[in-house]
């Protein structure tokens, strides 16, 4: 601005001698001076062509600047977007367990804060660190998952963990994932014990058919034995058909079909229920969306399981948000039972084949859902189905 000011006093002061010149009729000194001035507006005119070029470049410059500032926080936005809404659960912390930030699915993890006193684990050179008294108040990571964080631990409370160790502004922070594998691995544990069943069922029934083919033509025949021979091989024939139907009956685990899911009021499902078992209560209300008859399948398993470890009143709940439980009021299972209980062949019951509760969780993880239970001796169990 400053330069233009000057160009403009010059400018102005060359059309006064101008004019004098011409006035006073001197040539020379007026040619001379109107050449100057001459010089003096292309010069002008030059540095204004200069200055606007260069104000348009810096909007355009500007307008490019706009749209990856816009670009950014679109990014920025979708970013936040999905860390919020991943089943994921990420943290961002302090090296004494202090939590920055958290998406939505670290909130049902991390308690409110620490407690006051509380020993916090930290990664800092892999060593256990107390949490110092100022940060007291603050959320802080569950002290367990520190503790595995400095052991190196790969799985933690059915989570697989995840951690990376980074300097924001100038401040070393740990960014940590917890990704909930319970569900694939119930899911490989599941196809793990439907190969075995298959290969089981296949080898045992290829036996077994020649068997009793064998001892049904003997039975019949007069070369077999007399009557003695033909009650034996009439023993063999009957104890190959029981063996027949005991292996027909784990091959159920192994032809289960992919459900076909409708939406259908809860009451209903809840009055088939109460139809084949008057004596359960019930309650809820909604709707939900699964294969009903694999859902009433699993009902009625659970419900029959609850009547036959003795078990005097069975209430059967569900929610439009998917949740089922079947809360009994039995004899319960000790811990060791509760770890087995999902498992193929297990079974507690002297004439039990294993296979009812395996099925059940093989159906709910078919609908991409989850089943577990809770249960204390001589206090009953509850079942939660959540699809």
């Amino acid at each position: 601005m400053r330069t233009y000011l000057l160009y403009i006093v010059r400018l102005v002061a060359l059309m006064a001698c101008l004019a004098v010149s011409i006035h006073a009729r001197l040539l020379w000194p007026s040619i001379s001076l109107g050449a100057v001035l001459l010089w003096l507006c292309a010069s002008l005119y030059s540095r204004t062509n200069r200055l606007l070029y260069a104000y348009r470049e810096t909007e355009k410059e500007n307008e490019r600047l706009h749209a990856r500032l816009a670009e950014a926080e679109r990014q920025l936005q979708y970013l936040r977007q999905l860390t919020e809404n991943v089943d994921t659960a990420l943290f961002v912390c302090s090296t004494d367990g202090r939590i920055d930030w958290m998406n939505h699915a670290a909130k049902k993890i991390a308690p409110p804060s620490a407690p006051e006193g509380a020993t916090i684990v930290s990664t800092t050179d892999s060593k256990t660190i107390e949490a110092p008294s100022g940060a007291v108040g603050g959320a802080f990571l569950p002290p367990h998952i520190l503790q595995a964080i400095a052991d190196h631990a790969e799985v933690v409370d059915g989570c697989a963990l995840s951690t990376v160790l980074l300097r924001i502004d100038g401040q070393r922070r740990l960014v940590v994932a917890l990704k909930d594998v319970s569900m694939l691995m119930q899911r490989q544990e599941m196809e793990a014990w439907q190969q075995l069943i298959r290969v089981l069922t296949h080898e045992i029934m290829n036996s077994l058919t020649p068997i009793i083919s064998i001892s049904e033509t003997l039975s019949s025949s007069p070369s077999g034995g007399g009557q003695e021979g033909a009650e034996a091989f009439a023993v063999i024939n009957r104890r190959c058909h029981s063996l027949l139907d005991f292996v027909e009956s784990y091959r159920q685990l192994t032809r289960i079909k992919t459900p076909v899911k409708t939406t259908f009021p809860i009451n209903e499902l809840l009055e088939h229920i109460t139809g084949l078992y008057p004596e359960v209560k019930t309650q809820g209300t909604g709707q939900l969306t699964a294969d009903r008859s694999q859902l009433e399948q699993v009902l009625i398993n659970l419900v029959r399981n609850a009547y036959e470890s003795g078990a005097t009143e069975v209430l059967l709940s569900a929610n439009g948000e998917g949740e089922i439980r079947v809360k009994d009021n039995g004899c319960g299972m000790s811990p060791d039972v509760i770890d087995h209980a999902f498992i193929p062949f297990f079974t507690t019951k002297p004439s039990g084949t294993g296979i009812g509760l395996s099925l059940c969780r093989q159906i709910i993880l078919k609908h991409g859902g989850t089943i577990r239970m809770e249960s204390q001796q001589g206090k009953g169990t509850t079942f939660i189905i959540q699809l």
